[in-house]
C-alpha cells in the first residue's frame, strides 16, 4: 500500500503509525544525486518530537555550557531539556553535579534561573536539599510511614567536562563521555578551548523545527545566494567537502575566513594557530545539536534546543583565548564578530521560518538534492537511522 498516495502529502496531520516507513523514506535513502529531501511530518509533528526525545535527547551526551559560567561553590543553572527540568550546580567538593529539578514530594521545580545558593528549597512545601541533592529537611512529616527520608535525594544525572564545556546525559547506562567525544577531540582538540573563556552568549528564538537549524549550517547550496552580501562573498562552494562522522556527525576544514564582515580577524590569531592562514576555518557537528565553528581567532559553537515541534532556541557561544581578554579594546572587538553573526543569522531567520511553514502545505513535495547538499544528505539519513532504524526506506 502506498501510504503517501492514500493520505495525500505526509504532514503533521498523518499519525506516525499510519506512515509506511519504506515509502516515506525511500527517496531520501537513495545516493545523493538521486535522493530527495524528507517529507513534512519529519519537521512538524508532536509524535516526531516525542520520538526524538526518547531515542536521541535522552540517550546522547548534551552540551549545556561553559564551566566558567559556574565558577564558585553554590553556583547553579537550571535547564529544561525536552520538558525534563534539570539543575547543574558546583558542589562543596568544587565539582559540577547535575540533578533532576523535581522535588521528591510533589515534583515541583526547586530552583529557577541561575544564581548562587547553599541549599535548594522547594517553594511549594519547603522541602530542602543540599548541594549534593540530598534531602535535608521536610517539615510536618512526623508520623509518615513507608518513605525513606534519610536516603531521599534528587535523581542524579550523568555529567562530564571536555575542554571547558560541560555535558549531561539522561541515560543511566550511557557510554563514557570521552568515548563519545573521541572523534570530536581529534578534530577540535588542537583549539585548546580549555585555555579559552566565554566572552558572550547570544540566545535567539526561532520559528522552525530544530533540525532545520542543524541542516542549515551544513547547507552549502544556499550560501552564495542568501548570504551573497555577508559570508557568501568569495566563498568557493566547490571546495567544500564533508568528512562523515558517526551518528550523523561531520567535520570540515575550509577557508571561509574570520567571523567579521571585513574578512579580517578582529583579534589576529589564536596563539596556538600562528602557523595557520587568516582564512583558517573549521566546522563540525557533535550529534544531535552541537555545531562547532572555529576561526583563526575565535570559537563560536551553535547549540540548538527544541522548544516545540515548530520552534526552537539557538544559543551561540563566543569563546576566545584568555590572553585576549586583557586587551583594552576587547569588548569592541567582540562586537565585530557579533555584528557579523547577527547579519548572517538575520538572513537565515526568514528562510528557515519559510521552510517550516512549507511543511504543512498540501503542495509541498520533497525536491531533489544537489552535490552541494552532501552534508545535509548525511545528517538527515542519520536522523532516519536513529529514529526509525537503519532499514527504514531501504526496501525489504
Amino acid at each position: 500500500m502506498d501510504t503517501q498516495r492514500e493520505h495525500g502529502p505526509i504532514t503533521a496531520s498523518v499519525p506516525l503509525h499510519r506512515i509506511d516507513r519504506q515509502s516515506a523514506f525511500a527517496d531520501t535513502r537513495r545516493p545523493l544525486l538521486a535522493a530527495r529531501h524528507l517529507p513534512g511530518f519529519f519537521y512538524d509533528s508532536t509524535e516526531m518530537q516525542a520520538l526524538e526525545k526518547e531515542k536521541i535527547f535522552m540517550r546522547d551526551w548534551l552540551c549545556l555550557g561553559r564551566v566558567e559560567e559556574l565558577p564558585n561553590v553554590g553556583d547553579y543553572m537550571t535547564f529544561r531539556i525536552m520538558d525534563e527540568p534539570l539543575i547543574v550546580v558546583r558542589g562543596e567538593d568544587d565539582k559540577l553535579a547535575a540533578f533532576a529539578n523535581v522535588c521528591a514530594h510533589r515534583g515541583v521545580e526547586i530552583a529557577f534561573g541561575q544564581g548562587n545558593t547553599h541549599r535548594f528549597k522547594c517553594p511549594y512545601h519547603g522541602w530542602t536539599y543540599n548541594l549534593a541533592g540530598q534531602l535535608t529537611g521536610a517539615t510536618f512529616t512526623q508520623g509518615v510511614s513507608g518513605f525513606d527520608f534519610k536516603n531521599c535525594r534528587l535523581p542524579s544525572i550523568a555529567i562530564g567536562e571536555w575542554e571547558g564545556w560541560f555535558f549531561v546525559n539522561f541515560d543511566p547506562e550511557c557510554r563514557p563521555l570521552e568515548e563519545t567525544l573521541d572523534e570530536f577531540e581529534r578534530d577540535f582538540g588542537h583549539l585548546r578551548q580549555r585555555d579559552c573563556a566565554l566572552a558572550d552568549k547570544i540566545v535567539i528564538p526561532l520559528d522552525c523545527n530544530w533540525k532545520f537549524v542543524v541542516e542549515n549550517v551544513i547547507d552549502i547550496y544556499h550560501i552564495g545566494v542568501l548570504h551573497a552580501k555577508t559570508k557568501g562573498s568569495g566563498f568557493d562552494a566547490k571546495t567544500f567537502k564533508v568528512e562523515s562522522r558517526r551518528n550523523g556527525g561531520y567535520f570540515r576544514s575550509y577557508g571561509d575566513g574570520p567571523a567579521s564582515l571585513s574578512k579580517k580577524p578582529p583579534f589576529g590569531k589564536m596563539p596556538w594557530l600562528e602557523d595557520k592562514p587568516d582564512s583558517y576555518s573549521l566546522m563540525g557537528l557533535l550529534p544531535p545539536n552541537f555545531t562547532m565553528f572555529a576561526r583563526i581567532d575565535d570559537v563560536h559553537p551553535f547549540i540548538v534546543w527544541p522548544t516545540s515541534p515548530t520552534t526552537c532556541e539557538l544559543l551561540i557561544y563566543l569563546v576566545y583565548p584568555k590572553v585576549f581578554f586583557d586587551r583594552p579594546d576587547f569588548r569592541e572587538r567582540v562586537e565585530i564578530s557579533k555584528e557579523y553573526l547577527a547579519a548572517v543569522l538575520e538572513e537565515d531567520r526568514s528562510m528557515i521560518s519559510s521552510l517550516q511553514r512549507a511543511m504543512r502545505s498540501r503542495n509541498f513535495k520533497p525536491g531533489p538534492m544537489t552535490y552541494l547538499e552532501e552534508g545535509v544528505h548525511h545528517v538527515i539519513n542519520a536522523f532516519v537511522d536513529r529514529l526509525f532504524g537503519s532499514e527504514a526506506g531501504r526496501g525489504s
